[in-house]
């Protein structure tokens, strides 16, 4: 059991690791990007290796599970050993990390994560990693934005009189970071207001103040080499109803679910339900108990925000994707000229073009969770992963 006062409920992670993320936002803001060519940059990998494991501080291994390494990672990795490759993931006297190397043709690859040196340019990777460098360079493309901009942590005062004079609802989050860690959404007050920052700051050094755009959904595109284009939407933990089951029983289905797990689990995109503050009050909403039998096909919501730590669902919705929107995701990655990302959008209905609906880029990826399109909780499956595989060879051999 983790000890509260010694790590983030946010996170899950030790408060130690809101210092590195501090740092790290740091050194991004101020320092910037190396930019060698790709042959020097090889020699540095091999000689890092070489550091590592010639003491045996680290090994490469090829026996790994899925369990051991990001599912992102896993899934490209699949893809690779359909087509002969033999890989390799780093093991550190700490267990694995996200380091890996690839043989195939006579070659040998090292990336971290994901493949994706040859098909980057650092600096772009410089704006697409940072929130508001992200939400300006859109603009400069005439790309739909959410009003907003950045702060940092010693202009707590004039963020919220920046936010009282935008008018509320606000969303605040940190300029860095993923995944929604320390975001808070749908804000209504001052009260509200310096409550998320301190939230955000805890987190990062720097935050966004941003228009909250309500009734509307947040979904996930992933575009590799341009023209290959897949979505999911987020949607908040919810259950439906059978006409027989209690509410508890259907969390309780819910949460036993061998595609669920818990956050900390890498093997897993979907994860159990979170039962909190927002849970009790939502219930109390409609006068419901954990032994309200639901109506068949009603649904519930558990949470307000679609976020996945909190038990959302994933639902596959490339089909019905509008042609215009298909085409903004893909001039989007063309604009900040990127072969692999991740972009956040939201929007009312992703069948309907974003040009006659509130919408809003919210930040871009570079390097996404692929995953999220392989084991959706709804929908036909995509994969990306080969994609990506198909863009290793077509640039890489």
């Amino acid at each position: 059991m983790k000890d509260g006062k010694n790590f983030c409920k946010e996170c899950g992670h030790s408060n130690w690791y809101h210092l590195n993320t501090w740092l790290k936002e740091l050194t991004s803001q101020f320092l910037p990007p190396l930019k060698l060519p790709r042959q020097i940059e090889a020699v540095f990998d091999v000689v890092l290796e070489k550091i590592f494991t010639i003491p045996k501080i680290a090994r490469f291994r090829t026996d790994f599970s899925v369990a051991d390494i990001q599912l992102r990672s896993s899934c490209f990795i699949k893809e690779m050993r359909k087509r002969g490759a033999v890989c390799y993931a780093m093991q550190s006297i700490f267990g694995y990390t996200s380091h890996f190397k690839i043989e195939i043709g006579g070659k040998t690859f090292r990336f971290e994560t994901l493949p994706i040196a040859e098909f980057l340019n650092k600096y772009t990777t410089k704006i697409v990693d940072d929130k508001e460098l992200t939400k300006r360079h859109c603009k400069k493309g005439g790309f739909p934005v959410a009003d907003g901009r950045s702060f940092w942590f010693w202009q707590k005062r004039k963020a919220i009189q920046f936010g009282r004079e935008m008018g509320f609802p606000l969303v605040v989050k940190p300029r860095g970071g993923s995944v929604s860690q320390h975001v808070t959404t749908n804000i209504q007050d001052d009260i509200q207001l310096e409550k998320a920052i301190r939230h955000a700051i805890s987190y990062s050094p720097a935050f966004i103040v941003e228009k909250f755009i309500p009734n509307t959904s947040v979904y996930r595109a992933t575009v590799i080499d341009f023209d290959f284009v897949v979505c999911v939407q987020q949607v908040p933990a919810n259950l439906v109803g059978d006409g027989i089951s209690t509410i508890r029983e259907l969390i309780n289905k819910k949460n036993n679910d061998p595609h669920r797990g818990e956050p900390h689990q890498k093997q897993f995109t979907l994860y159990k339900i979170v039962e909190n503050e927002t849970t009790k009050k939502l219930l109390a909403e409609k006068g419901y108990t954990d032994n309200t039998v639901l109506k068949k096909g009603e649904i519930l919501y558990l949470q307000k925000d679609p976020f996945l730590k909190l038990g959302g669902d994933l639902v596959e919705v490339t089909p019905i994707v509008h042609k215009d929107n298909l085409k903004l995701f893909s001039d989007l990655a063309r604009f900040f000229d990127i072969r692999l990302t991740g972009i956040d959008f939201l929007a009312q209905n992703i069948a309907i073009s974003w040009k006659n609906q509130p919408c809003a880029i919210l930040e871009l990826n570079s390097l996404p969770c692929i995953e999220l399109h392989h084991f959706p909780s709804s929908g036909v499956p995509t994969n990306p992963a080969k994609a990506l595989a198909d863009m290793f060879f077509k640039y890489y051999l």
